[in-house]
């Protein structure tokens, strides 16, 4: 173990010497992406670097070659992409890939396009997103990702998370701490999220010395290629969040407890105004340096979603948190989180302009800076003088649903770009809590990151159908019409998908499956069955065709979903005037949507339950580790924590095995307990949460999906209910 830390110690030190020394090779590196994307057609583009100030990519047909041009890797990996889209009709993604059917001969260029980016950073990321979908990732999953991220055009990707088991371990060896009390505030996979935002300490833990190595080196092949394609990676800054257990060790300090969050105990908060403060800030900054290299962007959030700032000077805090920031990096800007209240105006205002960078993490629903005075997190002051990025948060906790407000992603940038309050707006990016859905919308939002101007909906969705599926359908093209002023265009500021009853504590009433969540229908299901319909006729034309086979796959899915509410409807109306029969067929009609949802999202890794747990014990080290990494797995999608709390069901998803074996037992739980009471019978209510704590520590695994044929799944599923869809909301 000791050798194989050590060799980790070097390899960072050598990666971060070579990556801070030694120009990229940008072309190389776009040429590598071409390899790894579009295998055998790789030597059939050349990339040139030419240097310029903005970012900026130019294609060109060079004798039998495409030419694509760029001032970085980035821009080049967005041109590549530009190419495959509109030349060739193809496309990568999470949810589906559609490049097998590129062309022998590609498609010649016959005047050159040039493109500039409209804004300087394109932003990534959310803390959220590397517990709810990326806890047990190995470089398999990071590399197809960064590859991703470069072809949408990324540059500022967050990168604060996987790293910080070593610098945190190394950081505390430092100031006495044993091995035991470091690991009793490290958490587990799965959680590690919440407590670099300062939300909770050490739960989901222990974790093992191999699987610190692990993350550590996963990390430092992330970091290399991330920088060898010209992206700057958001590193985690040191901003006062340490142990609880701090104050034993260092009583005189100003150490100040911080509360609960979700009935967490909180980390201690060291006040940066504290002697004490700029001797850990130090340490850590040299520990995260000697493993992971240099860095300008660094992260961090003093009391977010809550905390106490009472008796602490919080501009002045804010200064000395920056200049510990540059002691270690002479250019460090700070990366911080618009979200609720935060940033607090005196924490703004004990910086200068320059010196960090807001994240406005739902300025397309949620906007703070300023100019959409009817936003919940609206300020008056937006964000003075410091700059920011317009982000979507479209996703929480990583639920299953189709949702967005494309009218935000389509003009909002243009917007406020062009308003008083917006005038510092340096990026755009997206903060998802949770990745692998809907890709429409990441397509649109980074899509604004290379125009000036806003984008008309229709006809860029009449683009996205094409490279998406890889030949024109007006079928798929009316559909997408439907659903972009639909589902596509939420009128609340709720934000993520309508939540699914499938997914849900079964009740009478459910208004929210999740805590913060929303479970009330905004838009016209009779449509949704409408876009379902004109997507199923286009089946044969698509039979081969993986992007086409996942949007039907979750499109049916979605309709099983608002089909399900109807009938709870139904169901709870015919036991409220003691209809047995009514309420046995409603009810019988409702498990049978949850059987059929389960079969069908069984067919697909990206909505089996499998893919998700095989991920968490391949990320184990050890025989216990890979027990224990499976029910946090289990544990955070069904109960987050270990006892019942409003943290139920958050971070649901709408996935095959999860349904059958948790979803399902939880309604027919219901359903038996109201036939029950409909017969006269003194029963007790199911008690929902046990039923959810046996499915988390079952110890049961999943197998992935084999190549079953989703679209005859499909076939079945509309042939038993498209008559009765149409007539129930028909009458209803």
């Amino acid at each position: 173990m000791i050798k194989q830390l050590l060799f980790i110690l070097v390899l960072g030190i050598f990666l971060s010497v070579t990556s801070c020394s030694k120009s990229p090779d940008y072309e190389k590196s776009a040429q590598q992406l071409a390899e790894r994307i579009i295998p055998g057609h790789e030597k059939e583009f050349v990339f040139t670097l030419v240097p310029a100030e903005k970012d900026f990519f130019e294609l060109r047909q060079k004798g039998d070659k495409i030419e694509i041009l760029g001032n970085n890797g980035i821009s080049m990996c967005r041109g590549l992409n530009h190419y495959l889209r509109h030349y060739c009709h193809a496309s990568v993604s999470w949810c589906g890939e559609n490049v097998s059917n590129i062309p022998d001969t590609l498609p010649t260029i016959t005047a050159p396009i040039h493109i500039e980016a409209s804004q300087p950073l394109r932003y990534y990321l959310n803390y959220c997103t590397y517990s709810y979908s990326m806890a047990f990732w190995g470089w398999n999953e990071w590399e197809k990702e960064i590859d991703r991220m470069a072809l949408q055009g990324i540059n500022l990707p967050l990168m604060a998370v996987n790293s910080q088991y070593a610098v945190w371990q190394n950081t505390l060896k430092r100031l006495g701490y044993t091995e035991e009390e470091i690991l009793d505030f490290l958490p587990g996979a799965g959680y590690e999220a919440w407590w670099l935002m300062g939300n909770l300490e050490g739960f989901g833990g222990p974790v093992s010395q191999e699987f610190i190595a692990r993350q550590t080196e996963l990390q430092q092949k992330m970091l290399h290629r991330m920088r060898e394609l010209g992206m700057q990676p958001v590193f985690q800054g040191f901003y006062g969040m340490v142990p609880n257990s701090l104050k034993e060790k260092f009583p005189t300090a100003r150490i100040f407890e911080q509360g609960e969050w979700c009935t967490y105990q909180r980390p201690a908060f060291l006040d940066p105004n504290d002697p004490l403060f700029d001797q850990i800030a130090d340490i850590y900054y040299q520990e995260q340096e000697k493993l992971f290299g240099e860095a300008k962007y660094f992260a961090g959030d003093p009391f977010h979603e809550g905390g106490q700032s009472e008796g602490i000077d919080v501009k002045a805090a804010a200064g000395k948190i920056l200049q510990a920031m540059r002691r270690h990096s002479s250019q460090a800007v700070w990366i911080l989180q618009g979200w609720q209240h935060n940033p607090m105006r005196a924490l703004m205002e004990g910086l200068q302009q320059g010196d960090a960078i807001i994240l406005d993490l739902m300025a397309c629903e949620r906007p703070q800076w300023g100019g959409i005075k009817s936003s919940m997190f609206h300020k008056p002051e937006g964000h003075m003088y410091h700059n920011w990025i317009w982000c979507a948060l479209p996703n929480f906790g990583g639920k299953t649903g189709l949702h967005g407000k494309m009218s935000s992603y389509a003009s909002g940038p243009v917007f406020a770009k062009n308003h008083p309050l917006g005038k510092n707006l340096c990026g755009i990016g997206a903060a998802p809590e949770g990745i692998g859905t809907i890709p429409v919308v990441y397509d649109m939002v980074y899509d604004m990151a290379w125009r000036e101007d806003s984008i008309t909906i229709h006809d860029w969705l009449e683009e996205y159908t094409l490279y998406r599926y890889g030949k024109p359908d007006s079928a798929c093209n009316r559909a997408w019409d439907i659903l972009s002023k639909s589902i596509y265009e939420c009128h609340n500021e709720t934000g993520g998908p309508v939540e699914s009853y499938i997914c849900a504590r079964p009740a009478d009433t459910i208004k929210t499956v999740s805590a913060w969540g929303n479970a009330e229908i905004f838009y016209n299901p009779a449509v949704i069955v409408d876009a379902w319909e004109l997507m199923f006729s286009a089946r044969e034309n698509f039979a081969q065709c993986d992007t086409y086979s996942y949007d039907l796959v979750d499109l049916t899915r979605q309709v099983l979903s608002d089909y399900m509410k109807y009938l709870h409807t139904h169901a709870v109306r015919a036991f409220n005037r003691n209809d047995i029969e009514g309420f046995q067929r409603h009810a019988s009609r409702m498990l049978d949507i949850i059987r059929d949802d389960d079969k069908l999202l069984s067919s697909r890794k990206e909505f089996n339950v499998g893919t998700w747990i095989k991920q968490a014990e391949n990320a184990g080290c050890t025989p216990h580790e890979k027990e224990q990494f499976v029910a946090n797995a289990k544990r955070q999608i069904t109960t987050w924590t270990d006892y019942d709390s409003k943290l139920h069901d958050y971070a649901h998803k709408e996935w095959g095995g999860l349904i059958r074996d948790l979803y399902l037992p939880r309604w027919e739980a219901w359903f038996n307990y109201k036939l029950a009471l409909l017969k006269g019978e003194k029963v007790e209510k199911p008690d929902y949460f046990n039923l959810e704590q046996a499915w988390v520590n079952n110890g049961k695994k999943y197998d992935e999906p084999v190549d079953t044929q989703s679209i005859n799944i499909v076939a079945d599923i509309y042939k038993s209910y498209i008559d009765e869809l149409r007539q129930s909301y028909k009458n209803s």
